[in-house]
């Protein structure tokens, strides 16, 4: 064999090897992306379950205790498997201690804020991170209506202090172009807020909420959905 074709055939070779790295490169990015997608898409389920938890946190009637339970025991699953995906933060330890305390609303919402801010700093979501936070913590607002109206409603009214945290959210929550809040807003002033005996069960509060809260969660996990399947085609079989 010559020395020129010696010579072609480790530059061909040489060009091979840059090719098959740049395309294991290129499959690598495309799953860390998908695994962090996915990441967001617990986070989000973990974000509802927790409010849900605190929203249920007052109550004492099997029903709202039995949910309650369901909820925590699904909560301690997922924040450890949670741990093996991208991204991690840690809030388990204070989960645990704080599942024994469904009633500390604070410090639910402490545990929220912390979720809330990993969310928003996903260096890896550039383009939709910043608009999945900010939703996160309108309907943050939303969900802590729905808890302190929950309290409200069984103490079978607003104290001072209180009436003035609902006043305020009330105002934030309902202050933009939302027609489905409004109505919200507008329904829990009358029969919880501004009303000296409420005129909904703490039950009906939540209930009222709830479905508000979970569907615009399930519309940004939808186009997380989206995402992820456009991420998986560039994904080897069995990645």
């Amino acid at each position: 064999m010559t020395i020129t074709a010696t010579l072609a055939i480790a530059c061909a070779l040489l060009l091979l090897g840059h090719y098959l790295n740049g395309i294991a490169s290129a499959q690598h990015s495309r799953r860390v992306a998908s695994l962090r997608l996915l990441a967001v898409q617990e986070d989000l389920e973990i974000l509802r379950l927790l409010q849900q938890h605190r929203g249920l946190g007052a109550l004492s009637d099997v029903a709202a205790v039995t949910l309650r339970s369901a909820l925590a025991a699904n909560l301690t699953q997922r924040l450890q498997q949670r741990a093996a995906l991208p991204d991690a933060y840690s809030i388990s330890e204070a989960w645990l201690a704080l599942r024994e305390t469904p009633t500390d609303f604070e410090s639910h919402g402490v545990l929220i804020e912390t979720l809330i801010d990993s969310l928003a700093q996903r260096a890896s979501l550039d383009h939709e991170g910043a608009r999945i936070a900010q939703t996160c913590r309108e309907l943050e607002e939303v969900a802590r209506l729905r808890g302190l109206c929950v309290i409200a409603s069984l103490q079978g009214g607003c104290t001072p202090a209180l009436q003035g945290r609902l006043e305020g959210l009330c105002r934030r929550i309902g202050s933009g172009v939302d027609m489905e809040l409004k109505r919200l807003v507008g329904k829990l002033e009358r029969s919880v807020v501004h009303s000296a005996q409420p005129r909904l069960s703490p039950p009906e509060c939540f209930a009222l909420v709830t479905p508000l809260i979970d569907a615009r969660l399930q519309r940004i996990q939808q186009r997380l959905q989206h995402s992820v399947a456009q991420a998986q085609p560039g994904l080897p079989r069995g990645a």
